[in-house]
This record gives structure tokens, sequence and C-alpha cells, in this order.
């Protein structure tokens, strides 16, 4: 089933990068410091969407890396006050 909704979301996204492509065919120059490229609108707009969506994506990593620790940090922290809580309760009892 997850297939066949990828399929669906897939085939169509790549019908419309394909239009995209073939309804943007002007070159342009893209000025890199030292050198010149120069390569159709549409590749440079492609080229220029899948960086951002690597930069979000190094961007969520760090994020969740930084969530993780907090998790993990965080149960430390409660297997200690469990530890604890359980010496006290045995303390009162006695």
């Amino acid at each position: 089933m997850i297939r066949f909704i990828s399929l669906l979301i897939f085939i169509p996204l790549v019908i419309l990068i394909t239009a995209f492509a073939f309804n943007n065919p002007q070159l342009i120059i893209i000025d890199i410091f030292t050198s010149k490229v120069e390569l159709p609108l549409a590749v440079a707009l492609l080229i220029s969407l899948l960086i951002g969506v690597i930069i979000g994506f190094v961007f969520n990593l760090v994020s969740l890396y930084t969530q993780k620790r907090k998790y993990l940090r965080l149960m430390r922290k409660k297997e200690t006050l469990n530890g604890l809580s359980g010496v006290l309760n045995k303390s009162e009892n006695e």
C-alpha cells in the first residue's frame, strides 16, 4: 500500500519536473568567483532547490542529535531519582 502511495506521489512529481524543465530552457550564466558556468534555468533552479533541501536536512539532523542528547540526559536523571526514591522508601519502612 505504501509503495502504491509513493508511486502516486512520485509519478506526477516527475511529470511536473519534466514539464518545468521543458518550459524553462533559457540559458543563464552563473559567475562562481573565478569561473563562469552556463546552464539552463531549470537546471539552476533544481540545483538550488537540492542544495536547500540538503542544508535543511543537515539542520534537522543537528536538531535531532541535540534532542536525543537531552532525552538521554533526562533519562539518566530519572534513573538516579528513581534509585534515590527507592533508597528513601527503604529507610522510611525500616
